[in-house]
This record gives C-alpha cells, structure tokens and sequence, in this order.
C-alpha cells in the first residue's frame, strides 16, 4: 500500500509541473505563476503549523537555531533555490513538455547529489562517491541526450529551456540537503517547508518586482480553478512523502517515487499536453532508462552497505 502512494506521490508532482505551466501560459508570466503556486501553499502551510502545537515548536526551534548559530543563515536559505524551481518549472513546461522538464530534473538531481553528499551539505555529512551512483548519474545524462535527440536537428528546438531544467535539478538536490539540516533541528517537516515557502516567496516576489519594473504585463488572472492548485499539490507531497519514508525507508521511496514522476509525467503528456507533439519514442526509452539506472544504482548501493 505505502509502496503504491510512493508512486502516487511522484505522479503528483508530474502534476503540478503541468498545472504551473499552464498558469504560467495564462498570466504570460511564469513569475506571477510561481508566485500564485508559493503563495496557495504557504498560506495553507500558515494554518496548519500555527494551527498544530507540534508544527508551532518545530518553527520555535528553528527560529531558537538560527539565533543560537545552531543554524547558519545559508543553510535556511533552501527556500531561494525552492523559488527558483518552480519559476523555471513554470517557465520551461510550456516550452518542452512535463516529460522532458521532468527527466532534465532528475537528471541534474543524480548527478548533483553525488557532490551534495561529498561535500556534506545533508545532515547525513560527507558520504563517498561509489561507483554505482556515479555509473546511475552518467546513465541519466545518456538518457537525457537520447530523450532530446530527435529536437537536437530541429531548427526550432531552443536549449535555453532544457538547460534551465538539468540547472534547478541541480539546485533541488542542493535544497534537499539543506532541508535536511533544518529538518534535524526542527524535527517537523511542515515547520521545514513552511520556512522554505515564505523565504522562496520573498525571492519571487524581488524578481518578478523588477520584471515589472522592466515593463513586463500580466495578464488577467485564469477563471479554471484547477491552475491554483500547484502549491497545494506541492504541499501535499511534502507533507505524505515525510509519512512514507518512515514506512519505506528512504531508498525505496525515491525509487518508486522517481518512477511515478517520470510515468506520470510521460502520460501528462500524452494525454494533455503542455507542448503538442513533445512525446516520442525517444522521450519514453529515456524515461525508462533513467528508472532503471536509478534503480539499479540505488540497489546496488544499498546491498553493498550491507555486505
């Protein structure tokens, strides 16, 4: 049961990629859509930790930690790289599709986690670069470039945007680490995302301020009320993925939780597009090879740690 929310869990996030990318196309901002998304999220965030005494204390105790420098100011910074995420999220989706934007993040979160851990910015500290994980990271890149190959001939294919998307995954698997060290100190993980929500909020707020300032437009806000839901759905991940990891355990949850990302977001594609047309066999044996490398790796790792 735990291991079919896990998978569930991923295609929630495939989801909100495409309910993001859709705002964004209809406010003509992909900053304004972020901004929305953090927002929603946040505010429900608010009630429920204010609203439940464990919550409440978890945020005392990261306030207690900053002020006490059990906790530096970069290591609460995770929510600026957060923003950034889903700004490019909101951005890039319209532009490649769910499914490429989704494999381009898992591909920069493999490969950037391989440094995340040897540089110990996790509360696990430094841990060594194996060789499974680094022959899973180098898999994911090759299956990037399978996934992308019949758009690297075409005059209209635009690299901007995938690169965009291979960055913030970088960035994401950054964020999880630091996450992670606030999360040792509060000991709740909503208390953790509610800090992560407000600071990447201030963040967008800042940009898309100066984007104004620029002379950007928005449009007028969508009437679907279904483009409001991407901070409520990112919340929900947060929130069910915390349960099930104790259940799981760690290794099989980003497993099947990857699976259900990629799966989900290949069917997003399939079924309502961001981008016509931006679902290909090249795209699915992609996907499917980054599954495989990642679950491979991982097993190989875990068995080994055992040994």
């Amino acid at each position: 049961m735990f291991a079919i929310f896990a998978v569930l869990i991923g295609v929630v996030v495939a989801i909100q990629s495409r309910v993001n990318g859709q705002l964004s196309v209809d406010l003509n901002s992909g900053l304004a859509a972020a901004l929305i998304s953090f927002l929603t999220g946040w505010s429900v965030l608010f009630i429920l930790v204010f609203g439940i005494k464990k919550e409440r204390a978890g945020l005392f105790l990261i306030f207690k930690g900053i002020k006490g420098r059990q906790l530096t100011w970069w290591e609460v910074a995770g929510g600026i790289l957060g923003g950034c995420f889903v700004a490019v999220q909101s951005i890039t989706v319209p532009q490649i599709g769910v499914a490429l934007f989704t494999i381009s993040v898992v591909a920069g979160q493999t490969v950037s986690s391989l440094f995340v851990d040897k540089a110990g910015l996790s509360s696990s500290g430094k841990q060594k670069i194996t060789t499974a994980r680094t022959l899973g990271a180098l898999a994911t890149l090759i299956a990037v470039f399978i996934a992308v190959y019949p758009d690297l001939t075409n005059s209209e294919f635009r690299f901007l945007p995938l690169s965009m998307a291979l960055t913030v995954g970088v960035f994401a698997s950054i964020q999880q680490g630091l996450n992670g060290r606030v999360n040792a100190v509060a000991k709740r993980p909503l208390a953790t995302a509610w800090l992560n929500f407000a600071t990447g909020a201030v963040v967008i707020v800042i940009a898309l301020s100066i984007n104004l300032a620029s002379g950007a437009k928005i449009a007028p806000l969508p009437d679907d009320f279904w483009v409001y839901t991407g901070g409520s759905l990112g919340l929900i991940f947060v929130a069910v993925s915390a349960y099930i990891i104790q259940h799981l355990g760690v290794l099989n949850f980003v497993i099947l939780n990857i699976a259900g990302q990629l799966a989900g977001a290949v069917a997003i594609d399939w079924i309502a597009p961001a981008k016509a047309g931006s679902l290909n066999g090249y795209l699915i044996f992609g996907t499917g090879m980054t599954i495989a490398s990642i679950a491979v790796s991982r097993i190989f790792e875990a068995r080994k740690a055992n040994n």
